[in-house]
């Protein structure tokens, strides 16, 4: 859904885990995605922690906590708003008939 509404300057790795023992590496991915608890309208829900700058090569580097628990209703919003304001992307124009 998000590549339907942002052009990306370049890849971006996003790795997702809802492990704990980080199975999907989410702390190496450009946005790493971990299961966590979350709260929404100061209810308990299902939730991920947003993690940030992962890198793998010749100069790995392991990201760091951006956003705790955010709620899985919010999430595809809040990765557009990062995609946009840490990885340049752009939204499309919308399509014409």
């Amino acid at each position: 859904s998000l590549e339907a509404q942002l052009d990306m300057p370049r890849p971006v790795r996003m790795h997702f885990t809802g492990c704990p023992n980080s199975c999907g590496q989410a702390q190496v991915g450009d946005i790493g995605l971990m299961g966590a608890p979350a709260k929404k309208d100061g209810k308990a829900c299902e939730g991920y922690k947003i993690l940030l700058g992962g890198k793998v090569g010749e100069n790995p580097a392991l990201a760091t906590d951006f956003a705790p628990g955010i709620p899985v209703d919010d999430l595809e919003a809040k990765l557009r708003e990062i995609l946009i304001s840490e990885f340049g992307a752009k939204p499309k124009a919308p399509a014409t008939a």
